[in-house]
C-alpha cells in the first residue's frame, strides 16, 4: 500500500486490527445492549405505573426495576471481567519497541536491548505476532493511542509503562497522543503500519543500513547543505549524523505524513516546513531555515525526498 496521508486520516475504533481492540469493541456492544434492556424496562416500568394498573404492581416494581437489573449488571462485570484479563495478560512477546513522546513528535526504537534501530513518527508492526511496546516520556505526559489496534496508556517522564499489543489484520492505521500535552497537542498523530513477518523483518533489515546515497547533483548538494547549515546538530541520518535532538531523518522520504501526521508528506510541505514551521506547527522546536536560499531550499528537500 502506497504511504499517503489519506490512508490513515480517520480514527475509527470499529475498524478492528487487533486483538485487544476486537475484545474491547465487543465487550462496549455487550455493554450497551444491557443498558439498552435495563432502559427499555424501567420505562416499560414507568408506564404501567402512569396508567395506574393495579395487580401485580408491586412485582413488576421489584422484579423489573431491581432484580433485572442487578442480574444484568451483575453478569456485565463478571463479563467485563474475563475479557480485561485477557487484554491486560496477553502472550508473550515476540518483540520489543521502544516510543518515547516528545513535544510534539514521537521517537520510536526498534530491538531498544540489540541493535536499537531508530525511526519517528510511524510505528510498524508485525502481522500476528505480540509486541511489547514500552513507553516512556521525555517531557511530559503523553499518551499512546492506535484505537483499530488497542487502547491508551500514558506515557509519564521518569517511567516507563508497557502495552503489549497484537495486530491482526494489514494496513495503515492513524495513531494519535490522547493526553493534553501543549499548544499542538492536537497535530501530535502518528501512523501504525501493519505487515506480513516477512516484510517487517525486511523492513528492520532496512532499517539497519545506511541512509541511500546521493544520486542526481542536486541531491548531493542538498547533502552538503544539510551537513553545512546545522541540521546535523539535531537531526540523525544514519551514515552522516547521530544527534537525537530533532526526529530521525533516516527514511524521512518514505513517511506518509510530515510533523507527526499534520501535513502531507510532499515537496511543497516539506520545503514549507524548513522554511517556516512556525506556521506549519504552532509550539514545535525547530527552528525556521528561512536564510537558505531558493537554490539550497531545493536541493535539501530533494535529498531528504530520496531517503527512502
Amino acid at each position: 500500500m502506497e504511504p499517503t496521508l489519506d490512508t490513515f486520516a480517520v480514527q475509527d475504533m470499529s475498524n478492528v486490527a487487533g486483538f485487544a481492540a476486537g475484545e474491547t469493541l465487543w465487550l462496549t456492544l455487550i455493554m450497551t445492549a444491557g443498558a439498552v434492556a435495563i432502559f427499555i424496562a424501567v420505562m416499560v416500568l414507568v408506564v404501567l405505573a402512569w396508567r395506574g394498573r393495579g395487580g401485580g404492581r408491586t412485582w413488576w416494581i421489584i422484579g423489573g426495576g431491581i432484580v433485572f437489573p442487578v442480574v444484568v449488571m451483575a453478569l456485565l462485570f463478571v463479563l467485563s471481567t474475563f475479557v480485561l484479563r485477557s487484554v491486560a495478560a496477553p502472550a508473550a512477546p515476540d518483540h520489543v519497541i521502544e516510543v518515547t513522546g516528545k513535544q510534539f513528535w514521537w521517537n520510536v526504537v526498534y530491538d531498544p536491548e540489540g541493535r536499537a534501530l531508530r525511526d519517528a513518527n510511524e510505528v510498524v508492526l508485525p502481522l500476528g505476532e505480540p509486541v511489547e511496546i514500552r513507553l516512556k516520556s521525555a517531557d511530559v505526559i503523553h499518551s499512546f493511542w492506535v484505537p483499530p489496534i488497542a487502547g491508551k496508556m500514558d506515557m509519564i517522564p521518569g517511567r516507563v509503562n508497557t502495552l503489549t499489543v497484537t495486530a491482526t489484520r494489514e494496513g495503515r492505521f492513524r495513531g494519535q497522543c490522547a493526553e493534553f500535552c501543549g499548544l499542538s497537542h492536537p497535530l501530535m498523530a502518528f501512523e501504525a503500519v501493519v505487515l506480513p513477518p516477512d516484510e517487517y523483518d525486511a523492513f528492520l533489515a532496512d532499517l539497519d543500513r545506511e541512509a541511500h546515497d546521493a544520486v542526481t547533483p542536486q541531491e548531493r548538494r542538498g547533502a552538503e547543505v544539510f551537513q553545512s547549515s546545522g541540521c546535523v546538530a539535531c537531526h540523525r541520518v544514519q551514515g552522516i549524523s547521530d544527534a537525537r535532538i530533532g526526529p530521525d531523518l533516516t527514511r524521512i522520504g518514505a513517511r506518509a505524513a510530515l510533523g507527526a501526521g499534520m501535513w502531507e508528506m510532499n515537496t511543497g510541505n516539506l520545503a514549507g516546513w524548513i522554511a517556516n514551521v512556525d506556521d506549519m506547527k504552532p509550539g514545535a522546536e525547530m527552528p525556521s531555515y528561512n536564510h537558505l536560499s531558493g537554490p539550497d531550499l531545493r536541493a535539501l528537500v530533494a535529498w531528504l525526498e530520496s531517503l527512502t
